[in-house]
């Protein structure tokens, strides 16, 4: 167990530290941007599952795809309503653990 709070601790390092502002912002607008910050993210936690021992090259497609879509949704959902979309911060939250979960048990 003590080995899933590292993937923890990456996957905060690469959503929040390594996502500039201009990122936050512009990842609504341009999927590229999405992409940008969705490989990042992954790279991250995929050198953390490498320094663990359970890399695979299908995690690192999973993760990009999902983190994707997650994304993709909440920026959909929330829009620039900053106060609206707090509830939906948990529930992002939320789905990106249950990704480091899957890539973890499997």
């Amino acid at each position: 167990m003590f080995n899933f709070i590292w993937l923890i601790f990456a996957h905060y390092i690469g959503d929040t530290a390594l996502q500039s502002q201009w990122q936050a912002t512009n990842k609504r607008k341009y999927w590229y941007v999405m992409l940008c910050h969705c490989m990042v993210w992954a790279a991250v936690v995929c050198f953390t599952l490498q320094y663990l021992g359970i890399y695979s090259p299908w995690k690192a497609i999973f993760l990009i795809a999902a983190h994707f879509i997650i994304d993709k949704w909440k920026s959909k959902t929330t829009g620039m309503n900053f106060d609206k979309g707090f509830k939906y911060v948990y529930l992002d939250q939320g789905l990106h653990i249950a990704q480091l979960l899957i890539v973890y048990i499997f």
